[in-house]
Formats: structure tokens, sequence, C-alpha cells
């Protein structure tokens, strides 16, 4: 399968990693909203040309992409987007519970801290809109931003790329799921009220224990869903 970036996007020239990194994120973009799907080939001549970058720097980009775990370089076969079995699935879902309990309890501590709570209750806020409008592709992007809002208040860097890393392959099967429904949807955000409640009323341990539950209802979902590798046949079959 083809990579299917814009033909109409080119990376503008600039120094040699600013290249890199603009190549990273238009990729991991394209990655995150579902344009590109896991088990797609990036076909390295196609984005030479549709960026209007060489290949130098696509190499680098592709070996950065692969140390965050969105694709796959493989040896003789190039760059292919990264799909999970079931077993990695529970794997990534057991260091979020550990790294994202933590950033709820440290969210909690410090929400009194500058224009930190109402930032949460903004996005809280925005995030209610898919209760009347529950468009799911749309939800998992507002998702998405709820979560990195609670790194946000963490206040620590280098807490939040730990937390990125593990997030962003979840956030790619989230949007081939098939489970959509404005009921699931309405879960969530019950949860996300949950969570918010608990850093809001400055209790790290109730912030820590609706994160948790919240986590292990999102994996028990995403692992009883067709968007994963049959792990007893190696196929696949998305939504």
């Amino acid at each position: 399968m083809k990579s299917n970036t814009n033909n109409r996007t080119k990376i503008s020239k600039s120094r040699s990693g600013e290249t890199v990194d603009n190549i990273v994120s238009l990729i991991k973009d394209q990655i995150l909203d579902g344009r590109l799907a896991p088990g797609q080939r990036l076909i390295s001549t196609d984005l030479v040309e549709q960026l209007g970058v060489s290949r130098g720097p696509l190499r680098e980009a592709f070996r950065q992409l692969d140390a965050e775990g969105l694709i796959d370089v493989e040896p003789n076969r190039g760059a292919i987007v990264r799909r999970l079995g079931a077993d990695e699935v529970k794997n990534l879902y057991e260091i979020r519970i550990a790294l994202e309990g933590f950033a709820a309890r440290l969210a909690a501590e410090k929400i009194n801290e500058g224009d930190n709570r109402a930032f949460l209750e903004n996005v809280l806020h925005r995030g209610r809109r898919h209760r009347k409008d529950p468009v799911f592709s749309a939800f998992v992007n507002d998702n998405r931003e709820f979560h990195q809002a609670i790194v946000h208040l963490c206040g620590n860097p280098e807490l939040g790329k730990l937390i990125d890393k593990y997030q962003q392959p979840v956030f790619m099967i989230q949007l081939r799921q098939i489970i959509g429904t404005s009921q699931v949807i309405a879960h969530a955000l019950d949860e996300h009220e949950k969570i918010a409640e608990g850093i809001l009323s400055g209790s790290p341990e109730a912030a820590y224990l609706a994160m948790r539950e919240h986590l292990i209802h999102s994996s028990e979902q995403i692992l009883n869903s067709p968007a994963l590798i049959n792990p007893k046949h190696g196929s696949k079959s998305w939504a």
C-alpha cells in the first residue's frame, strides 16, 4: 500500500535538524489522525518527491519515528506503520497506568498553581460537546488532548515525554476501532469527569484511582476490538 501523504505538502528549506523535525511532525500527525494506517508501507521515493526533501533527512526521521514506536523499520523492507498485538497493548497499558496515574497525582497536588485550574476546566468543557455530537474520530483527538492536559499540569517535561511515547501507539489503534458509539463516548466522558473531579478537588489518591480505572477500561475495549493483530494467526482486521 502506498503512503498517502498530501501531494501538495512540501517541507520548507531549512537547516538539516529542522527538516528532520518537520518530516517527523508531518508523518506523526498523519499516523495519529488515521490517514496512515497500521501496516501501511511508507514509500521513500514517494515521500522524497511529495515532501521535497532528500533521502538523508527522511532516513533520520524514520529512525526517530521507529524509536517513538510509531513505525517499524525492517531490513530490506523499509518503513511500515506499526501495528500492535494484544500482548503489546497489555504491556503499553501497564506502563500507562503507572505513568499517567502518577501524573494525575501530581496534577491534583498542583491544581491551584497558576492557571492550572482554569486550563483543565477549559479542556474538560471542550470535551463535553461530544455528548450532543458524538463523532468518534473527533472524540479520539479530544481524548488525547484531555490526557495531555493532565501531563501539562504536572510541570514535568521528562515525564511528559515518557507518557507521550506510550500513549501514541494506543491512540493510533483507537482511531481504527469500530466501537465508536455514543454510549462508549458518553462512558469515557463520565470517566474524564471523575478524573477531573479528583484533580480539581486536590485529592491525589482520588485522581490516581480514577485514572487507573479509566485506563483499565480503555485497555479492555481495545483488547476486545478487531483493530489488533490476531495473536494466533498473525493476521489483522481493521475497522
